[in-house]
């Protein structure tokens, strides 16, 4: 099984498959087009035999992990799969900076409030929460991870960078057949980074579980993003999007901000679709692979 965030071609299938995952409970109402756009990496999606599970929601700016929708397949239930999701989703919120999960339903729903109260929800029933007559039980839990936190890499931190970047792009490597220059640098090459003040780390505790690289282009005028690279056992909880972010942050007042990614790499262009970037060109890269190329003026970011 693989969870990852969801995209626009999911929402048709989970639709279709609405009774499967809602019994008799017509809720496709609930089932805005905007979890799987804007609010796409903030949302889970199960795969396995199609889609078996899923979760939708968004990180509140008040500190809050909301969860919209979390469903599983009728031939998926039983397997800890919701618990895997609202873990999850715990990690992303947590990384994002949320102190807390929230989740609604209503009053009657005795099975929703059983299973959150199992995950260590509270649960308030709200009186006219939704207007008046609208009762609804409101639940809460405590997330006690320390948010991961961006910075700019020491130089003692060079050899856990490259360590993260090979072990990132060593999937990408092996499927284009070539040593693509991530999974081709040396502890100095990412040490000469660092010290030139161009590499940001995504830090879990002690631990770098994440890297990113800023270079000045034309002159200063622009910046490239490159060496964006999560660890394989904390990709889909969106530090590739706060990283990205934080890349552009990191660059300034320039003009523009470029990156480069191969034309197969879905997951990272979907990504970078998102936050704004446009396909420039195509070329080959010094090991022949075939890239895409990207650009966002800094006025959209």
């Amino acid at each position: 099984m693989r969870i990852d965030e969801p995209t626009r071609a999911d929402l048709g299938p989970i639709l279709a498959d609405h009774d499967r995952y809602w019994g008799g409970r017509d809720l496709r109402w609930l089932h805005h087009p905007m979890y799987c756009r804007q609010f796409a990496d903030t949302g889970l999606v199960a795969r396995a035999d199609g889609i078996v599970g899923y979760l939708f929601g968004f990180v509140a700016p008040t500190g809050e992990g909301y969860v919209h929708l979390v469903a599983v397949r009728d031939d998926a239930r039983g397997t800890g799969l919701g618990r895997t999701l609202y873990d999850r989703f715990g990690e992303l919120a947590a990384a994002r900076g949320a102190d807390r999960l929230t989740a609604i339903t209503t009053p009657g729903n005795a099975g929703s409030i059983a299973f959150h109260r199992a995950l260590g929800f509270t649960a308030e029933t709200v009186a006219d929460y939704s207007g008046p007559g609208g009762d609804r039980v409101v639940l809460h839990r405590p997330l006690d991870r320390e948010p991961v936190r961006i910075e700019p890499a020491r130089v003692s931190d060079a050899g856990a960078v490259l360590t993260v970047q090979q072990a990132a792009f060593v999937t990408e490597a092996l499927a284009y057949g070539a040593a693509i220059p991530p999974v081709r640098e040396s502890v100095a090459d990412v040490t000469a980074a660092i010290v030139a003040g161009r590499v940001l780390v995504a830090r879990d505790g002690a631990r770098v579980i994440g890297a990113a690289r800023v270079s000045p282009i034309d002159h200063g005028t622009g910046a490239e993003i490159g060496r964006l690279a999560v660890a394989p056992d904390r990709q889909g909880e969106g530090l590739g999007s706060r990283l990205l972010a934080a890349a552009e942050a990191h660059a300034g007042p320039v003009e523009r901000y470029v990156l480069v990614t191969g034309h197969r790499s879905e997951r990272n262009l979907g990504l970078y679709r998102r936050r704004g970037y446009t396909e420039t060109h195509r070329a080959l890269d010094p090991v022949g692979v075939p890239v895409i190329h990207l650009a966002k003026p800094r006025h959209t970011s």
